[in-house]
């Protein structure tokens, strides 16, 4: 099992300077641009929302877990976010909003000729 790495943003960074480290960080960074993307469209939605974001990776995948208080993104909005990604969770907890987003890192396949 790769091993995974928790990244919890610094005190004066953004969500989006923290998911754009995130991804900085990580040996096959490609796949992962997509989360970058994401983020900018569910913090413009979410506004001035009090947040709690968090990051999961690892060589197999990387996962953002953002917590909300606050209206709910639409749900429009999440089913744009699974088109794009490997999985996306968005759960009422409490007086929160739970949201995860997952992106797989895909094997690098060789093939004999």
């Amino acid at each position: 099992m790769a091993s995974e790495k928790i990244y919890m943003p610094d005190y004066d960074e953004t969500a989006l300077e923290f998911v754009r480290r995130v991804v900085r960080e990580q040996p096959d960074r490609e796949p992962l641009h997509i989360l970058e993307l994401l983020t900018e469209i569910v913090f413009d939605e979410l506004r001035d929302q009090p947040y709690d974001i968090s990051a999961e990776a690892s060589a197999l995948r990387t996962t953002l877990k953002v917590r909300h208080h606050g209206r709910p993104i639409d749900e429009r909005t999440v089913r744009i976010m699974l088109k794009f990604t490997d999985r996306v969770d968005y759960m009422q907890d409490g007086d929160a909003w739970v949201l995860t987003i997952r992106r797989d890192i895909p094997p690098l396949i060789a093939t004999r000729r």
